[in-house]
């Protein structure tokens, strides 16, 4: 397992000042702010230009709506884990400070752990911190791709209306053509609405997970090579 060979590794290092190269306390979530705001942005300027009211709701099968929401949930997540994530990093920078964590924290327990195993193998404690770490991160990776199968969806539902059209076309005279047509058009715009708001919601999504999993990763690294408290 890939958190069972970083521990070996960790421990196999005569100092861990080659893993301890920290980015700023708070760095993960003054990330996602700007990434956020990047996104707050754009959604002001399609919502100015009218882009973003035509495809929240010119989609009568409301499936673009519901990618939309579900964007905004999963961005929502995403802030939580990049403000939790910056908050174990403080309560970690505060341990190595010297200072103790005024409540529960990852590294508390991992170390209090490691403790009591008496200079045991410590490999499993690693992979369960791994999995407390990084386990979170798969709800916002699911997000993402579930907003593309959204997207790919719409476009199958938007091809079996314009395929209806045509079926249940009897009359291609005057009213009937016309009918035809915009049968079509509703197809063609469920089709392409659901495709664009899944690919670019899926992509926005992804951004931020690549910041929490860059941010996760390097916490791991930073507590499972941490000294015990009182070590030198």
């Amino acid at each position: 397992m890939k958190a069972s060979r970083l521990t070996v590794l960790a421990r196999k290092r005569n100092g861990p000042e080659g893993l301890r190269r920290e980015d700023p306390v708070g760095a993960c979530w003054h990330r996602w702010l700007l990434i956020a705001a990047a996104i707050a942005y754009g959604l002001y300027i399609s919502n100015d230009l009218g882009w973003l009211p035509l495809l929240a709701f010119g989609d009568p099968t409301w499936l673009t709506f519901g990618i939309i929401v579900l964007f905004v949930a999963a961005s929502i997540y995403c802030g939580s884990m990049a403000f939790e994530l910056a908050r174990q990093h403080a309560v970690l920078q505060g341990l190595q400070n010297g200072q103790p964590s005024a409540g529960p924290s990852w590294v508390g327990d991992y170390l209090a752990e490691r403790q009591a195993l008496n200079g045991a193998d410590s490999t499993a404690l690693g992979d369960l911190l791994h999995e407390r770490i990084k386990g979170r991160t798969e709800l916002g990776w699911f997000s993402a791709g579930l907003q593309i199968k959204l997207g790919l969806l719409g476009t199958v539902i938007g091809f079996v209306i314009m395929l209806a059209s045509i079926g249940n076309a009897s009359d291609l005279q005057s009213q009937g053509l016309d009918r035809l047509i915009q049968n079509m058009g509703l197809g063609m715009r469920v089709s392409l609405y659901t495709t664009i708001v899944g690919l670019i919601g899926s992509m926005m999504i992804g951004i931020q997970m690549l910041v929490i999993d860059r941010a996760a990763d390097r916490l791991f690294a930073l507590i499972i090579t941490m000294p015990d408290p009182g070590a030198r």
